[in-house]
């Protein structure tokens, strides 16, 4: 006869492995999802005028202002100042995804 701590043990460990490979799945679900809509995005480009509580305020070549606003799911890439040639990716919400210095 199988003891009790030894079933026990081997569901626990089965437990736990459907666990971990349940949040992997999920995981790269949300990887294909936010690819998919880094791709859907709009992109921006010009010169940052201003930064105010986390709204951005972008002059775009044609002189035109843009307004997106960021957050902590907003990924940036370098130290953005008033003055610097950025690049953003902008949900149809005005959000920004991605911003990141343009040389």
């Amino acid at each position: 006869m199988v003891s009790i701590p030894k079933v026990v043990g081997v569901l626990s460990c089965g437990f736990l492995l459907f666990l971990g490979l349940s949040t992997a799945a999920l995981a790269a679900n949300e990887d294909e999802e936010g690819a998919r809509r880094l791709k859907q995005a709009k992109v921006i480009t010009g010169v940052l005028v201003r930064i105010e509580y986390g709204d951005y305020v972008v002059k775009e070549q044609d002189g035109k202002e843009v307004h997106f606003t960021v957050d902590k799911k907003t990924q940036t890439m370098g130290q953005l100042k008033k003055g610097d040639r950025i690049e953003a990716k902008v949900t149809e919400q005005n959000h920004a995804m991605l911003i990141r210095l343009v040389e």
